[in-house]
């Protein structure tokens, strides 16, 4: 029992540093406090090959022969997974120290503001961001401004 449980622990382990490897340091482009995100929207070839084989294996403890049925199969496990890893970048996109959504702003700045804002009311009142680093807003130069003539 002890064996089987350790070979678990061992691939969960490896799960997670493969899971933690295919992610990349980068700084937060309102806030600029250090950030980790997926690099990749979407299933690697690796997984897609793992995910097929699964269909495969489910295929046939289901069915006990490989049947057209199984395609069914590998079709769902296929876009289940492509959707929980899209969720899983899009999440990890959204700055948590300060709300800050690359992907909105890239649509409509002002929307992004707006969401900043609204995360900044809320973070005022949980208590889970009182211990945490207050946030830099950046100021915004009015046109023409020169910072460094200002004295």
């Amino acid at each position: 029992m002890s064996m089987h449980t350790s070979i678990e622990n061992l691939t969960a382990f490896w799960q997670t540093v493969v899971m933690l490897s295919r992610r990349k340091s980068c700084y937060c482009a309102f806030c600029k406090v250090p950030r980790k995100v997926y690099s990749s929207k979407h299933l690697s070839t690796h997984e897609v090959i793992s995910f097929v084989l699964l269909g495969i294996v489910m295929t046939y403890a289901i069915f006990k022969a490989l049947d057209p049925r199984g395609l069914f199969i590998v079709g769902t496990i296929l876009l289940v997974s492509e959707i929980f890893s899209q969720m899983k970048w899009r999440s990890a996109m959204i700055c948590r120290n300060c709300g800050f959504d690359p992907v909105i702003y890239v649509r409509n700045p002002e929307q992004a503001g707006l969401k900043i804002k609204a995360f900044m009311e809320k973070r005022s009142e949980s208590p889970g961001h009182l211990l945490r680093a207050p946030v830099h807003i950046p100021r915004q130069k009015k046109k023409g401004e020169n910072l460094s003539l200002k004295l």
